[in-house]
């Protein structure tokens, strides 16, 4: 299983994929919104945790652009706070679910866990 994670902020995408790598996934990482669609076009993930602010592109666009490459992509957005309307946009463009920063570990572990080990 491939999970591409895109955040604008280094030390959290150098987090997630370490975290991502040690439950056994294999995890590629950008740190914008243009290197995520080049990325995910070479990459092929499975699997994309998206960030929703970023200054070049923000997630929602990504999302939008990665959809119309595989429109049966899988995400998890990422967001610095909850920001109701983002995460609804989110939600509308066929995001499974939201993650809100600082990502809390658990709830990091139960989401792969349901949609990505154990999918039912």
């Amino acid at each position: 299983m491939k999970i591409l994670v895109v955040d604008d902020e280094v030390e959290v995408v150098d987090f997630l994929c370490n975290f991502i790598k040690r439950m056994g996934l294999i995890a590629e990482k950008a740190t914008s919104g243009t290197q995520a669609i080049e990325t995910f076009s070479r990459f092929r993930p499975d699997w994309v945790f998206l960030d929703v602010k970023m200054p070049d592109i923000d997630g929602l666009e990504v999302l939008k652009r990665m959809k119309e490459i595989d429109a049966g992509i899988n995400s998890i957005m990422i967001t610095g706070k909850s920001d109701e309307m983002s995460v609804n946009d989110a939600l509308s463009l066929g995001a499974r679910d939201y993650l809100i920063k600082p990502i809390d570990l658990d709830e990091l572990r139960a989401k792969i866990q349901t949609y990505i080990l154990n999918p039912k």
